[in-house]
């Protein structure tokens, strides 16, 4: 952006003390001949207190000249170009600045006689410029200043609706991913609400800052609700679950147990009743072996042969043969 130009060029400066110092030849001329020597002490006198009262007047110009500097160097340096929307305004107040320090303080005029009508004139005529050119300065500086500040605003204002847009834009996702997965719907509802309002915050054009952070707000706020009710629902279901298995379990281990108990009353009884005992070995060869010696005997008796007779011990062991008697 261009500097805006508060000054008039040298040519126009030039024609301004010209005019001035003619007007001013004129009014001594035209008092000389009018009034005589009489006439000549007053107008002298006149403007001799005429040029006291300016340079009462450009010392107060020049002191709001240094102070509009000294506030207009401290904007600069507590600005970086990422605080405005367009930096070509820092480079304008910088060049104003420069400008005004070259015009601080009232020129040295020397002694200025009273009664030298021509020296006053000419006094008051560069006093004159002086304070001209020292109160263009502090309008150029306050209009940089302005510029600035409000191109500050601007930058705030884009940068809050970037961030609310940002949020806008979480916001729909989780208002969408939500959908079912909330302990109260009402929640969705109120973020939906935020939302839309919100997109109504951006879109106009005389949004500040502090609205635009207040409907981020708003929004955060009803993101957290919805959020909080999802962890609600997870942790209900989750709770849910873990009873349901508990349940599940608690009934297998009971038919388990019922199980068990069956078989091991069905094996009690069994065990009562399936006893059986088999004949011993020496039972049956106490029973048989008189029995067979009765029978060698009769056998023994009929065909003329010796007889033997089987006998054993009682525990059952090896049968010896030996002759009957």
């Amino acid at each position: 952006m261009a500097e805006e130009k508060n000054t008039p060029d040298a040519s126009e400066k030039s024609g301004k003390k010209r005019t001035i110092i003619i007007a001013a030849v004129a009014a001594v001329a035209a008092v000389v001949v009018f009034a005589g020597v009489g006439g000549y002490a007053y107008a002298s006198n006149s403007a001799y207190s005429s040029y006291e009262s300016r340079v009462e007047s450009a010392k107060e110009s020049d002191s709001k000249l240094v102070k509009k500097i000294a506030e207009a160097q401290s904007l600069v340096k507590a600005t970086k170009e990422s605080d405005v929307l367009d930096k070509a305004v820092l480079d304008s107040l910088s060049k104003s600045v420069k400008t005004g320090e070259t015009r601080k303080g009232i020129p040295d005029i020397g002694n200025v006689g009273r009664w030298n009508l021509w020296s006053v004139s000419k006094a008051n005529v560069s006093v004159s410029n002086d304070m001209t050119e020292a109160n263009d300065s502090i309008n150029s500086i306050s209009k940089a200043m302005g510029k600035v500040e409000a191109s500050k605003t601007a930058k705030q204002v884009k940068d809050a609706k970037d961030t609310l847009n940002k949020t806008i834009t979480d916001a729909e996702t989780l208002y969408k991913d939500s959908e079912g997965k909330v302990q109260d719907n009402k929640t969705r509802e109120s973020l939906k609400t935020a939302i839309d309002t919100a997109k109504k915050t951006v879109d106009d054009k005389k949004s500040d800052v502090k609205t635009l952070n207040a409907q981020k707000d708003a929004v955060s706020k009803a993101v957290k609700s919805v959020n909080d009710s999802k962890t609600a629902k997870e942790q209900a279901d989750a709770e849910a679950e873990a009873e349901e298995a508990a349940r599940q379990a608690a009934q297998q281990q009971s038919q388990v147990q019922t199980q068990t108990y069956s078989n091991t009353n069905y094996s009690r009884a069994n065990s009562g009743t399936s006893t059986y005992s088999a004949p011993t070995q020496h039972a049956q060869t106490q029973q048989s072996a008189p029995q067979q010696s009765q029978n060698q005997n009769n056998s023994s008796s009929n065909s003329g042969y010796t007889k033997f007779c089987a006998t054993g011990d009682s525990q059952g062991n090896s049968t010896y043969y030996t002759p009957c008697n």
